[in-house]
């Protein structure tokens, strides 16, 4: 998922009152769009047509998953005109929005949920705790052919603790770090880094030659490569994994604090771009982009959404390499491979049911997810053919990471994935000051720690 769609990645607002969210919904028309029922009020169309409305299939000249996914939406409308249709709710909160998981929270605390919209992960760990949303667990269970389909652990960050699950995955990608192969061969490096000391030798060379190592913007870029440095230790996929929500303070693991301090250091060696606090991904992009950066982890949607723009300096994709990321140890390189958002239902009306689940066993078909692999950039979260791969002219950044990361020695999650859907506000929050002296690596952890775990809904 992009940045700008979250991606991939949306702060949690907590809720104050039921009596305020009550308030909320009747005026959601004028600050986040139409309510569920503003379009269907009732399951079936005049022609008797199974009407199903969608809270992300609207038209989008800026982003391509919303463009995808209005276009699909079309396509599906097409092929079962007079069974089932797809009616568009306009939503500003169908993109990145830091109201967007609020936004669903007070729908669902008025029973008004969409039958279809889609949510990262942290979203939906929350969301789920208002009851609203459906399992499709047993729709899985009672198509093994389909479920067959999907790569492995596709599923996992898209998953309850009883085995439910929420969502049905849209993408299942690599994320790496794209680099500048001129700037890196300026600075004496023919290939990326495969260390990170070597990663800081580079670093170092590149800021003596008044150019930023690497950008980030406290957000979305900076904890990839927070994840990064954890992850290709040993004992980082677990902390990532499981840890990251079972533990009371992340500051007793060893991993997490190298990790976090050796991140900090690059700020204070001054690596990393002026406005690195910024949290706003385009502040990170931009350097990358106007060459001033040599390096900016980010997903593989970012091809489309920034490098084949007017925004990148002439010729910079064809210069442009992406790597998995370096390890702590020779040959130990590591990569985020996730299926962090997929598409949700909050209807509980059997008819309306079949409509959703016939729309996403759709949208995961290898015809569809290739159409949106192409337009979007990002992975499938199915199995495709070989030949209709190659076929489909993918990405080759992309795909390259693919089979990068599948030989790489360590695949983790992105802690937007399978951590508290706190934390993203909590590191906005906390992640500047650490930075800048005020406070020490333990007290920086343990407060983390607690802002991101604290409850999410009110």
């Amino acid at each position: 998922m992009s940045k700008s769609r979250m991606t991939t990645t949306t702060a949690t607002v907590a809720i104050a009152s039921a009596a305020a969210v009550m308030a909320g919904v009747a005026g959601c028309g004028s600050d986040g769009g139409s309510s569920a029922s503003d379009s269907s009020a009732d399951t079936s169309g005049d022609s008797g047509e199974i009407v199903i409305t969608c809270a992300t299939c609207q038209e989008s000249p800026t982003d391509p998953f919303l463009q995808y996914n209005y276009e699909a939406a079309q396509r599906f409308n097409e092929e079962f005109a007079g069974t089932y249709r797809v009616e568009t709710i306009e939503n500003a909160n169908a993109g990145s929005s830091d109201d967007r998981l609020q936004y669903y929270q007070r729908l669902a605390l008025a029973d008004d949920l969409p039958d279809l919209f889609q949510l990262n992960s942290g979203e939906i760990k929350a969301l789920q705790e208002t009851g609203r949303l459906h399992d499709f667990a047993s729709t899985l269970e009672n198509d093994d052919e389909w479920a067959a389909t999907f790569h492995d652990q596709a599923f996992d960050a898209l998953m309850g603790a009883g085995g439910e699950i929420w969502a049905i995955p849209q993408q299942r990608d690599a994320i790496g770090i794209y680099y500048n192969t001129e700037l890196l061969e300026n600075a004496g490096f023919a290939e990326f880094p495969a260390t990170w000391d070597e990663f800081e030798d580079l670093a170092a060379e590149l800021r003596s030659q008044d150019k930023v190592a690497i950008a980030m913007d406290g957000d979305w870029a900076t904890m990839l490569m927070w994840v990064n440095l954890i992850g290709t230790q040993p004992g980082g996929a677990e902390f990532l994994r499981e840890g990251i929500v079972g533990s009371d303070n992340w500051g007793d693991d060893p991993t997490v604090v190298q990790a976090t301090e050796r991140l900090r250091d690059w700020h204070v060696e001054g690596y990393v771009n002026a406005d690195a606090f910024s949290g706003e991904f385009q502040n990170a992009a931009a350097p990358y982009l106007t060459e001033e950066a040599a390096m900016v982890a980010n997903g593989p949607w970012f091809v489309n959404t920034n490098l084949k723009t007017d925004s990148a300096a002439p010729g910079l994709y064809e210069k442009t390499g992406y790597a998995a990321a370096p390890g702590w140890s020779e040959g130990d390189r590591g990569a985020v491979v996730v299926s962090g958002a997929g598409w949700v239902s909050g209807t509980t009306d059997e008819q309306k049911l079949e409509a959703v689940e016939t729309f996403v066993k759709f949208v995961s078909s290898e015809d569809e997810v290739l159409r949106q692999a192409t337009a979007t950039g990002a992975n499938p979260p199915v199995q495709v053919d070989a030949a209709a791969a190659e076929e489909a002219d993918l990405e080759p950044l992309a795909t390259g990471l693919i089979e990068e990361a599948a030989e790489s020695t360590y695949r983790y999650p992105h802690v937007r994935v399978h951590g508290p859907a706190g934390f993203g506000a909590a590191w906005k929050n906390l992640w500047p000051a650490y930075v800048k002296g005020e406070m020490a690596t333990d007290e920086f952890l343990q407060r983390l720690t607690d802002d991101a775990m604290s409850d999410q809904t009110g």
